[in-house]
């Protein structure tokens, strides 16, 4: 563009690749000679041997000829793609123009980059010459941007006007610019999945693996081939790339042929980020946090190998936040309940209340009552029936009554109890000798997170029990008929010598079933470990199922119905050095496992599922370190054992016949 009003002239050309110039050919299968030059280009899908008898009706690719065109417009410019452009000034004056400098630069809504400054005060642009420069941005922003070229020279003498002719520093300045969209050229969706199945639920090494899904869209009008998709994973991640063949691990799913990507088509890639540090126990993440993941780094090669290279913002993982908590409406009050008067109804005093509206208006109505009036009794003075007296805590539970179907609230757990964190993970399963109907074992680990005492030379000592559940049995308990005993007075008195005139059947007394049951539980193997232990729950699902009975019918549990662990002594090995420098308030938590095995026993061919385990906490103690006596029991005081965690399928199986 010629800048009016100066000496020189500013053009700015962006340079791009060129593309193939089409061209309509006829074609004649029958002819010879165009049937030689049909073959004979380099674009032509026709064969040098077709087949005897048979024309050559393929035509040319898109009509395509070997001639190259330049671009007769602008074009589009894609992000991570190189922006070029020439840049030419020129002086077509008859006069040497001395000074010449030219500033450009690149200017975004956030940054202004520097791309090129030519020129200088000592230098000349001759009568006829130009200068040239091709300047290079690779693109990194969306949005407008703006091409800014500053062009500054010196006046010549006869140039300059009368006021400032003797000045020497005499400058002419003059300003363009160009401006341009960039448009992303890729597509980026990713979603994140994490485990589900009980089968990796259960391994440390595979629940806090996260399976990152990418889907990327071509958005461009032109055909992409990319060189490289890579996944850079953040700190504290690993990454493995899923999109491999499964006999070459070098060689990617999209290469070769694949790589070619067409317009709006889309891909989805997989990558796999495992933790680098492991933790015994799951880790749990706070609502509305978000964990980075990394980044993707995407290079491609468009028409005539045009490079593109577009480096993604940090892909993460978002955890939803917690959900609104509605506001509850209030309950209506439970209606008042007078107590029962001991009175039949026709002879209790009732006391009539005040009409809305008189019967008739005319009639004579009763005063209202004072208001200082005492309220009628609700008994007579002198009954000897009267009704007991309200309890002085209102809404107390001796006056509500209870459905059958309310459940009592559950007594408080201890803070002690509270402080325990268990968690149990699968290390090893045969799976290649499960077979039907043959037991297999499965090797298990507990692991057991508590708060230290703070006292010296004491440990927390804990014991785990392992309780294998099922369903239990809807059938019906048929009780025992009372044995009863026909025995006369008469016979007894017999036996002692005496003789009686009547006779009196006497029926021994039994015990109530109430009285039978407590002392089943104290006598039943199940309901108690030791003489003064803890008592255990019963092995049932507390909720089952139909659901949950059908998983887990292909599997059964083959041993006892509970298995008691090895204590687990928690202590801090460097309670000895920072003990002095910790404080009150500080709560050190150590850890300790105990490894164990259970066994089962499939019972159908296919695929089954081995579980019911629940894990309780049989005792909590305080132990003087280096000897067996316990100085503190922790927990409740009804040395109940305490459900710690509950497991409805530890392991997914593939049973062979």
């Amino acid at each position: 563009m010629d800048a009016q009003g100066h000496l020189l002239s500013l053009k700015v050309m962006r340079v791009s690749r060129p593309s193939l110039a089409s061209a309509w050919q006829p074609f004649y299968s029958s002819s010879p000679s165009f049937s030689a030059h049909s073959t004979a280009s380099i674009l032509s899908l026709q064969g040098k041997t077709p087949l005897q008898g048979h024309p050559k009706t393929l035509r040319d690719l898109t009509q395509a000829s070997e001639f190259l065109t330049l671009p007769a417009s602008f074009g589009a410019i894609q992000l991570g793609e190189t922006f070029s452009s020439c840049i030419c000034i020129n002086n077509e004056t008859n006069i040497d123009v001395e000074g010449v400098s030219v500033r450009v630069e690149i200017q975004t809504a956030n940054s202004k980059i520097l791309l090129a400054e030519l020129g200088g005060p000592g230098f000349k642009l001759a009568i006829g010459d130009s200068l040239e420069y091709v300047a290079h941005h690779e693109v990194k922003e969306l949005g407008h941007h703006v091409l800014a070229c500053i062009v500054s020279y010196h006046l010549p003498p006869s140039y300059r006007q009368s006021s400032g002719a003797n000045d020497p520093s005499n400058e002419a300045t003059f300003r363009k610019f160009y401006k341009f969209a960039v448009t992303n050229p890729l597509s980026v969706k990713t979603k994140v999945h994490t485990p589900r199945s009980p089968s990796a639920l259960m391994i440390s090494s595979e629940r806090e693996k996260i399976f990152l899904e990418v889907h990327i869209q071509n958005l461009t009008q032109d055909t992409m081939w990319f060189e490289r998709m890579e996944f850079e994973c953040a700190e504290g991640w690993s990454v493995v790339d899923a999109n491999t063949t499964d006999d070459d691990k070098d060689r990617r799913l999209f290469s070769d042929s694949m790589a070619l990507m067409q317009p709006q088509a889309i891909r989805q890639y997989i990558y796999i980020l495992t933790p680098t540090s492991s933790s015994s126990f799951p880790i749990v993440h706070a609502a509305g946090s978000v964990i980075p993941l990394g980044r993707l780094d995407i290079s491609w090669r468009s028409q005539f190998g045009e490079p593109g290279r577009l480096l993604t913002s940090m892909l993460s993982r978002r955890f939803p936040g917690p959900t609104p908590v509605p506001n509850p409406t209030p309950s209506p009050a439970p209606p008042l309940q007078h107590p029962v008067s001991a009175l039949p109804p026709y002879l209790q005093r009732t006391v009539p209340s005040a009409p809305s509206s008189p019967a008739r208006p005319r009639s004579p109505q009763l005063p209202p009552s004072r208001p200082s009036s005492p309220t009628p009794a609700s008994y007579r003075p002198g009954s000897p029936f009267r009704t007991r007296p309200q309890s002085s805590a209102a809404g107390s539970m001796s006056n509500m009554p209870i459905a059958p179907n309310q459940q009592q609230p559950a007594p408080p757990v201890p803070a002690s109890v509270l402080d325990v964190e268990v968690d149990v993970i699968v290390n090893h399963i045969a799976r290649e000798s499960i077979a039907v109907e043959r037991p297999f074992k499965i090797a298990f680990t507990a692991t057991v997170s508590a708060a230290l005492p703070k006292a010296k030379g004491k440990q927390r000592v804990i014991t785990l029990a392992v309780q294998h559940l099922q369903y239990p049995r809807a059938t019906a308990i048929a009780y025992p008929e009372p044995f009863q005993a026909t025995e006369t007075i008469s016979s007894r008195f017999s036996s002692l010598g005496l003789t009686s005139a009547t006779s009196t059947l006497v029926t021994p007394v039994q015990n109530s079933p109430n009285m039978a049951s407590e002392n089943l539980l104290v006598i039943s193997p199940e309901k108690i470990l030791t003489r003064g232990g803890p008592t255990l729950p019963p092995p049932y699902f507390e909720f089952a199922d139909e659901e949950k009975r059908v998983k887990l019918k292909g599997c059964v549990f083959a041993g006892p119905s509970t298995q008691f662990l090895s204590p687990i002594a928690l202590t801090d090995p460097s309670h000895a050095s920072h003990h002095e420098d910790s404080s009150d308030n500080d709560v050190r938590k150590a850890e300790g496992s105990q490894e164990f095995e259970l066994t089962f026993l499939p019972m159908q061919t296919g695929f089954v599922r081995a579980g019911g385990l629940r894990i309780l906490l049989v005792r909590d103690e305080l132990v003087d370190v280096g000897t067996d006596q316990a100085t503190h029991h922790l927990g409740s005081g009804t040395r109940e054992a305490r459900t710690m965690k509950e497991l409805d399928v530890v392991a997914e199986l593939w049973v062979h016949s």
